[in-house]
């Protein structure tokens, strides 16, 4: 379970905090050159730089600093050449063969070639490595290289490899056991000075095979809370703010030396789950009856403070996303209608259920179900809020399989836009709603494995359909993951999951 990869933790000191940035800011005199080192402010602290078992969310904004995949993410959601100069496959999607970049080296100076790829990917597949990384290449069959390719022969067909290859950062595994030390780095920069949980500071990798970055290095500190490190943007102490609090963006937005950074498009759904084994919610009737309840912009407004956008198919795939089938494929749109609920519920028995929130870290799931409860009790409904500490929270319902009757279970995924990152989640065996449907895991294993993008369209509306009609999750919207900066910086962008690139940064 990858969703509290993102938790928050606090440590130092307000004094602490302000000591590391002055200790490492540039300061700008008249007579001085222009400052080209950026500093990035987070209430999350890195504990550790190993990319292939990250721990915190804050550690993937490293990756493409530090460590080059095969491919790499862009942002309209496609990848290009990273270290790979060029792949191809055959036509089943069965093949892929990788041309890596001639030459290229780590930053000590070893050779970054298809040795050191299989290196990783070896070590990403071993049963002790525990990665987040290991399900997007679990099915290599065998890897074989020569001087400049790599080639993956896979157990079964897949046609987004060259996506889910590019989230498998090349890292030297020697240093695996030391790794926080100095390691060999296949970025753009490398690592001078590293205290875990406290600062990070990184320089050009001289030896990079790709372009010059078009700063000299990033320094990351870690702030006591947000409202230190909002003060430290306001006060220009800081030049980029990862993870903005919602509650801060819209005065934050209105000053006119700073801007909010958000992906174009999000592809962080909200979902409730609820166990399809058991009462009352294994009677579709309920779940519908619950889809009707939802009043999405209310909810959105209230805990999301209106950044993110509505979904009403009840599907995990985005109404915005360019690969919703929507209602020209014959999707039902459940839209708020408290009238249809209190029908659905009184057809299938339904008169209480609880919601299973979290307490503390997530006020916003709190938000969603006092709106919720509020709307079922003009129906007639009773439902029960039941916040727990995020342990017990999850015991409750994770991992897949468990029986949790009467409850509705508020979460939130961080996916890649293509669906067959969303759309993989609801497949038997992984699923916590215990959907475990057969003719969707067919319809899934189809769509992967068709190479033609278009075809592998109208598959995923196969599986959209079964999701729309069934609905074993409901999703009420998606909503954007903010981040922050100084008006001088450019070149930032953000992936649909929030995840940040620092790579391109330019100050002006």
């Amino acid at each position: 379970m990858n969703k509290f990869s993102r938790n928050r933790k606090k440590s130092l000191s307000a004094a602490v905090a302000v000591a590391l940035i002055s200790s490492i800011m540039t300061v700008a005199g008249p007579a001085e050159a222009a400052k080209t080192e950026l500093v990035v402010g987070s209430t999350q602290g890195i504990p550790q730089l190993n990319p292939i078992i990250q721990t915190f969310a804050a550690e993937v904004t490293l990756w493409p600093l530090l460590w080059s995949g095969l491919t790499r993410r862009t942002v309209d959601g496609t990848v290009k050449p990273d270290l790979a100069k060029s792949w191809k496959t055959n036509a089943s999607g069965t093949t892929w063969v990788f041309t890596l970049s001639p030459g290229a080296k780590f930053s000590d100076g070893s050779p970054l070639d298809p040795a050191a790829v299989k290196a990783t990917f070896l070590y990403v597949l071993e049963k002790k490595t525990v990665s987040q990384r290991k399900s997007e290449i679990d099915m290599i069959k065998t890897m074989t290289t020569t001087k400049d390719t790599i080639t993956f022969d896979l157990k079964t067909p897949n046609a987004l490899f060259s996506e889910g290859v590019s989230d498998i950062r090349i890292i030297k595994v020697s240093e695996v056991k030391n790794f926080n030390k100095h390691p060999a780095t296949s970025g753009p920069f490398m690592v001078k000075t590293f205290s875990p949980n406290v600062a990070l500071k990184l320089v050009q990798n001289p030896k990079y095979f790709g372009p010059k970055p078009k700063i000299t290095g990033i320094s990351f500190v870690k702030a006591a809370d947000p409202t230190a490190a909002v003060t430290s943007l306001r006060s220009g102490d800081i030049d980029f703010m990862y993870e903005l609090p919602l509650v801060d963006a819209a005065p934050l937005a209105k000053d006119p030396s700073l801007k909010i950074v958000k992906a174009p498009v999000s592809s962080i759904p909200v979902a409730w789950e609820m166990d399809l084994t058991s009462a009352p919610f294994n009677n579709v009737k309920a779940r519908q009856a619950l889809a009707y309840s939802v009043n999405r912009q209310a909810m959105l407004n209230a805990a999301y403070y209106g950044f993110g956008t509505v979904s009403t198919y009840g599907t995990i795939v985005a109404d915005k996303s360019k690969w919703q089938c929507g209602a020209a494929a014959g999707l039902t749109q459940y839209t708020f209608d408290l009238e249809k609920a209190k029908a659905l519920f009184a057809e299938a028995g339904v008169t209480s259920f609880t919601w299973w929130g979290v307490s503390g870290i997530l006020p916003e799931f709190d938000a969603m179900g006092q709106i919720l409860q509020a709307d079922l009790k003009k129906i007639g409904i009773d439902m029960k809020i039941e916040n727990n500490e995020v342990g017990i929270w999850a015991a409750k319902f994770y991992p897949a399989g468990k029986s949790y009757p009467n409850l509705v279970v508020p979460n939130y995924f961080s996916l890649q836009y293509e669906p067959a990152y969303s759309m993989f989640f609801p497949k038997t065996g992984g699923f916590e709603a215990n959907w475990n449907n057969a003719q969707y895991d067919a319809a899934y294993d189809k769509a992967i494995g068709t190479v033609d993008a278009k075809e592998r369209a109208k598959l995923w509306c196969v599986g959209m359909k079964m999701e729309n009609q069934q609905l074993p999750i409901i999703s009420p919207f998606t909503f954007d993951k903010l981040h922050a900066s100084q008006k001088n910086i450019s070149g930032i962008w953000v992936e649909s999951t929030g995840d940040v690139h620092l790579e391109g940064a330019v100050i002006k």
